[in-house]
C-alpha cells in the first residue's frame, strides 16, 4: 500500500495545481460581475480593484484532487480526515462571508472559536500532546481538559489569523503555505499517515496553482476565505503530526512534542505576536491594521519585493528543516530542500504562464 500512495503523491500535487490554476478564471469573472473586490489601501501591496475570493480555487484544487484520487484508487478514507476537511470548509465559509459582506473582527473571531470548540469534540489529536493521557484524578483532569480546550482554541484561531495577516504581499501567504504544507507532507509520509500526507500535498499544489495568478502583479487575492482555510488546516495538521509522533519510541516526551507546532509555524506566529504587542504598546486595538508586519518592515528597510518574498520563504524553510532535525526526521532535509529550491527558482517564471 505504501508504494501505491508514494506513486500517486506527485499526481495529486500536479492535479491540484492544474485545478486551482484553471478555477481562477471563472472565480475572477464571478467576483468582477458581482463586485466582490478589494479596494486599494495605503498599507496594501497592490493598487486598483482586485477580486478577493481566490480562496475558492485553493479549496477546489485541494478537495477535488484529494477526494478524486481516493475515489479513483478506491481508498476508504478515515472519518477523521473527512471531518478535518469539513471543518476546513467551515473556516473557509467564515472567511468567504467576510469577503462578501465584510464582518467585523470580533464576530469573525467568535465564529472561529465556536467552530474550534465543535472540532475539538469531534476530531482526534487536535489537542497538544502534553494534555493527552492525563491521570491526576477526576477534578484535576477536568480542569486540565478545559485548559487544553482553551489552548487549542487559542492555537487554531491564532494560526488562522496569523496566516491571514501574512496575506499582505502578493504571493506571500500562498508561498508560505506551500512551504509549510509540503513540510507536513514529508512528516506524515514518515509516520505512514498516507491520507494526511496526500491531503497536505494537495493543499501545497492548490496553493502553487493559485500563486501563478497571485504572484506580483497579482490578478486575484485569496481573501479571508482562502487564508482561513489554509490557517485552520496548518494549525490542525501540525497538532495531528505532533500527537502521532508520540508513537515513536525515541520521541516520547509530550512536552517536547507539544513544541513541534510552534517550531513549524514559528515565522507567522512570531510575526503575529510582535504585531499584537506593538499595537498594544501603542495603545491600539490588536485588530488595528498597520504596516508593522515582517514583510512591511523588510520593504521599509529598502529590500525589494522579490528579496522580501525570498527571505520570508527561506525563514519558513529553515524552521521546517529545524523540525526535521529536532524530531529525528533529518532524512527528509535533502529531498525537501530540492523541492524548496525548485519552488524558489520557479517564482522567477510564474508570470510567464
Amino acid at each position: 500500500m505504501i508504494g501505491i500512495f508514494e506513486s500517486n503523491n506527485f499526481i495529486v500535487f500536479i492535479v491540484s495545481i492544474i485545478i486551482s490554476y484553471i478555477a481562477i478564471f471563472p472565480v475572477r469573472s464571478f467576483g468582477l460581475k458581482y463586485g466582490i473586490i478589494d479596494k486599494y489601501e495605503k498599507r496594501k501591496d497592490y493598487k486598483g480593484l482586485i477580486v478577493r475570493i481566490g480562496g475558492i480555487s485553493i479549496l477546489l484544487g485541494c478537495f477535488i484532487s484529494f477526494f478524486l484520487s481516493a475515489f479513483l484508487l478506491n481508498f476508504k478514507l478515515d472519518n477523521q480526515i473527512i471531518l478535518l476537511s469539513f471543518f476546513s470548509f467551515i473556516f473557509f465559509s467564515i472567511g468567504f462571508l467576510d469577503d462578501v459582506f465584510t464582518i467585523k473582527p470580533k464576530p469573525r473571531l467568535a465564529f472561529q472559536a465556536l467552530a474550534t470548540l465543535i472540532a475539538f469534540n469531534l476530531l482526534e489529536d487536535i489537542s497538544f500532546p502534553i494534555f493527552t493521557d492525563l491521570n491526576f484524578g477526576n477534578t484535576l483532569n477536568q480542569t486540565l481538559m478545559i485548559f487544553s480546550l482553551l489552548v487549542t482554541v487559542i492555537w487554531i484561531t491564532g494560526v488562522t489569523n496569523a496566516i491571514n495577516w501574512t496575506d499582505g504581499l502578493d504571493g506571500l501567504a500562498g508561498g508560505v503555505s506551500v512551504v509549510l504544507s509540503s513540510g507536513l507532507f514529508f512528516i506524515f509520509l514518515s509516520l505512514d499517515l498516507y491520507y494526511y500526507a496526500l491531503y497536505s500535498i494537495a493543499i501545497a499544489g492548490a496553493c502553487y496553482g493559485f500563486l501563478v495568478h497571485n504572484y506580483r502583479p497579482a490578478t486575484i487575492l485569496m481573501g479571508d476565505g482562502g487564508s482561513y482555510f489554509l490557517g485552520f488546516n496548518l494549525a490542525a495538521l501540525s497538532l495531528i503530526a505532533s500527537n502521532n509522533l508520540v508513537s515513536i519510541a525515541e520521541i516520547s516526551n509530550p512536552l517536547s512534542l507539544s513544541l513541534l507546532p510552534f517550531v513549524l509555524l514559528g515565522v507567522p506566529i512570531t510575526d503575529m505576536l510582535f504585531v499584537i504587542l506593538k499595537r498594544i504598546y501603542n495603545s491600539k486595538s490588536p485588530f488595528y491594521p498597520d504596516r508593522n508586519h515582517l514583510h512591511h518592515r523588510l520593504l521599509s528597510s529598502g529590500i525589494n519585493y522579490k528579496a522580501t518574498i525570498s527571505i520570508i520563504l527561506l525563514l519558513n524553510i529553515s524552521f521546517v528543516s529545524l523540525v526535521y532535525l529536532l524530531y529525528s526526521k533529518s532524512e527528509f532535509i535533502f529531498i525537501s530542500l530540492i523541492f524548496y529550491t525548485l519552488l524558489l527558482l520557479s517564482l522567477k517564471f510564474l508570470k510567464s504562464f
